[in-house]
């Protein structure tokens, strides 16, 4: 369906939700009314079907319930939200609604803000962690600014942790899980003083590799990680203030992909025989989960963070301030082994770490909100610094390396003044308007050292550095009108910005380095948020437009043609033949679509709860895009690029659905059971921007059961469960491998869950 002719329903849907309503009305009083969701979307709390804005809220028990242990989990539940599977814990993002990061140069910012407490994360990998003791996870769709310390384009995912408690509680749990998972976490909280209240929660996982490698015997793509996090609170008669400390480190061998297709192709025959000689027993193919490889990857990273939340109660005002400093650190050796196979090609290594260190102080006021006019207002400071060294080397004589070792480091400076209005114009209409003004200051340093045989390593360079300074002014006008006490609808239009980037990575010549220019969308949305047969039934939906101006990407040059060295060549020189990727703005991306929400209590035993995306996001204008390494073996890119206009977003079905079903077992015993399903579907999926054929996902449907023994008490529960009960294999990514390693080589990243996996969870509350 178009989304002209989506629209054009809208005041139908209305009319019927009204006249719905006006039925449900009758059953006053119902029982089975669902619980009020709270959110702080609008940096109050308030209910979710009151808030002109496309949110999704997950609370603790529905994460419990689906056995979400990783925030990369989240895309389970948000039919909206996808996940950017990267070649390393660095290049893993969010998605929403089709738009996402689509460089994850050192100075690049991120398309999907995440925050964890009120408390951005400045780069897209700090985000994936261990949710322990959430309190609720909320998923804003599309721009914001308005209300957000850090502006962004896509979206927001907000991480909300678990405060203390004025009574002694704590929880411990452990699962077991098939592949020799296991997961621990303790959770302590109570009150110190009448005044003062803490809370402990610690946490680990150890999951065992499943990927054989038969070179070293191995199993790949494990890790082991553990997490720790304390919170202070103290509660004043006007003011209450919280501390908050956390703490995690992993390691992982998590990026080893195995080949999923290798096709002769313009006579190469011999060469893929070879090839395959060379790997066996590996057989490539769509579900292959085998390895021959003389390399294996690794990773360790290592986060933290403090804050400070004030909120002070002045009459009937409230000032805000939230000031916070977080680091992060991820290191590793080869991303995975390229060629694929038991030796060395080229004689080719590389290996990379990343320290990054930000501080953040947010200052808010926000009003009462019993007036005609109520508002938020804030101010938002943000300091970054990235250190990345990128080593890399080159064998094209036996004996005789080059080395070259590139040490960049990137300073972003941001700050910003926001703020959102409200003009309550009757009972039953509002009118919303809000803005945001940005100042972004950007610098680099670049180093580059060689050592040894020069082939293949780039001309050393001395500390060279860039900076750049951008403003930017956007906005947001709504209107809201409540219908009925049950139900509204609303009209928005926002503005979204992304700061200035450059283009940072091994191969950059900081001489003719120039800035890519920030990345501004305009979003319209019609949202409608109701509740039928008394609160029995939550429905909600969301049409949307969304227009992306110099979206940030890559492209690939080379305007000599590509340089073709051969390993028995020494004289042949690709530092001659600059081709390669550089960060680009691209053009114009839109995305537009339609979200619905439910959830329906449909007796006292049964609920049932799910979403569905319909998401149309394309490129409409990139003339320079890249080509895959694939496509240009094959000859479709001559040039080294290529039109995409007209292509589709990576990583964006054109839909995704999940559904869920509870019914509980009531026991006249110390225990109910409750039985659920999950059912999670998507479209087939394209994993790269260049459009090649051979990079996409077949659709896909998974379907999880578990059975849940809960005390009455809701002293201590037992889940039993199974994830991908129908086995279906499938992978998280495909991507081509470059010519010079693999021949028209494709390889794929597969999860966990690419075939049924079965576990046991036992908590106990006191």
């Amino acid at each position: 369906m178009s989304l002209h002719r989506t629209l054009s329903l809208a005041p139908a849907l209305a009319l019927s939700l009204n006249a719905g309503l006006a039925h449900s009305q009758q059953n006053a009083g119902n029982s089975l009314a669902l619980e009020e969701v709270i959110v702080t979307a609008t940096k109050r709390e308030q209910s979710m079907q009151d808030v002109a804005v496309a949110v999704t809220a997950l609370t603790d028990e529905l994460i419990l319930e689906q056995q979400i242990s990783s925030s990369e989990d989240l895309t389970q539940l948000v039919p909206s939200l996808t996940l950017q599977k990267g070649s390393n814990p660095r290049q893993t993002s969010f998605n929403i609604r089709g738009i996402g990061t689509q460089s994850f140069s050192t100075a690049v910012e991120p398309s999907v803000s995440t925050m964890v407490d009120g408390v951005v994360m400045g780069r897209s990998g700090q985000a994936f962690m261990q949710l322990l003791d959430v309190q609720r996870v909320e998923v804003l769709r599309g721009p914001q600014g308005t209300l957000f310390g850090k502006n962004s384009t896509a979206g927001v995912v907000h991480i909300i942790t678990a405060d203390p408690t004025e009574e002694f509680t704590g929880e411990i749990m452990g699962s077991a899980l098939s592949e020799d998972e296991y997961r621990a976490g303790l959770t302590l909280s109570g009150p110190i003083t009448d005044k003062l209240g803490f809370r402990l929660t610690a946490s680990g996982e150890d999951a065992g590799g499943f990927i054989k490698n038969y070179y070293t015997g191995n199993e790949l793509n494990g890790s082991e990680s553990w997490n720790v996090r304390g919170k202070l609170r103290w509660s004043g008669d006007t003011l209450d203030i919280k501390w908050a400390s956390d703490y995690g480190k992993g390691d992982c061998d998590c990026t080893s992909a195995p080949i999923y297709s290798l096709e002769p192709f313009g006579g190469n025959e011999d060469y893929v025989n070879s090839v395959l000689e060379s790997i066996a027993p590996v057989k490539p193919g769509p579900e292959n989960e085998e390895v021959n490889n003389n390399k294996e990857p690794s990773f360790d990273n290592e986060q933290w963070g403090h804050s400070l939340e004030a909120n002070w109660d002045i009459g009937d005002f409230t000032l805000t301030s939230i000031t916070a400093l977080r680091g992060w650190e991820i290191g590793g050796k080869a991303d995975s082994d390229l060629d694929g196979q038991p030796i060395q090609i080229l004689g080719f290594d590389q290996s990379a770490s990343t320290e990054q260190e930000q501080f953040t102080q947010e200052l808010r006021i926000t009003s009462p909100t019993g007036d005609t006019f109520n508002y938020v207002a804030g101010l938002f400071y943000f300091d970054q610094q990235v250190d990345r060294q990128f080593t890399r080397s080159f064998e094209f004589v036996p004996g005789l390396p080059g080395i070259g070792i590139a040490d960049f480091e990137a300073d972003t400076t941001n700050w910003a003044a926001f703020g959102e209005a409200t003009w309550n114009i009757s009972d039953r209409w509002r009118l919303i308007l809000g803005a945001r003004y940005t100042e972004d200051e950007l610098e680099f340093v670049f180093e580059r050292s060689r050592e040894g045989f020069p082939a293949g390593v780039p001309d050393p360079v001395l500390p060279t550095g860039k900076s750049t300074n951008e403003s930017n002014l956007s906005g947001k006008a709504a209107i809201q009108w409540d219908y009925s006490d049950q139900g509204m609808i609303y009209l928005s239009f926002v503005q979204g910005y992304k700061g200035p980037a450059y283009d940072l990575t091994f191969g950059t010549d900081p001489a003719t380095a120039e800035q890519i220019d920030p990345e501004t969308s305009d979003s319209w949305e019609l949202g409608i948020k109701s509740t039928f047969l008394d609160g029995q039934l939550m429905l909600n939906a969301a049409l949307f437009h969304s227009v992306y101006d110099d979206f940030q990407s890559q492209a690939f040059f080379d305007p000599d043609g590509p340089a073709d060295c051969p390993a028995d060549d020494p004289g042949c020189d690709p530092e001659n033949d600059p081709g390669g990727f550089f960060l680009i703005n691209a053009g114009e991306v839109k995305t537009q679509g339609l979200e619905i929400d439910l959830m329906y209590q449909a007796t006292e035993n049964l609920r049932l709860s799910g979403g569905i995306a319909l998401v149309d996001a394309v490129i409409e204008d990139y003339q320079q895009g890249n080509c895959s390494d694939g496509q240009k073996f094959r000859g479709e890119c001559p040039d080294g690029l290529q039109d995409l206009s007209g292509g589709d977003m990576p990583f964006s079905p054109d839909w995704k659905l999940n559904l869920t079903a509870a019914y509980t077992w009531s026991r006249a015993s110390l225990f109910d059971v409750v039985f659920i399903g999950a059912l999670k579907a998507r479209d087939e999926v394209q994993f790269g921007l260049h459009q090649d054929e051979n990079t996409i996902g077949d659709n896909l449907t998974l379907l999880d059961l578990s059975a849940r023994l809960r005390s009455h008490s809701d002293t201590w529960d037992t889940t039993f469960f199974i994830k991908n009960a129908t086995d279906e294999f499938y992978s998280s990514t495909i991507y081509s491998v470059p010519t010079a390693f693999l021949q028209n080589g494709y390889n794929h990243r597969v999860p966990r869950q690419r075939q049924r996996t079965y576990g046991l969870e036992m908590r106990y509350r006191w």
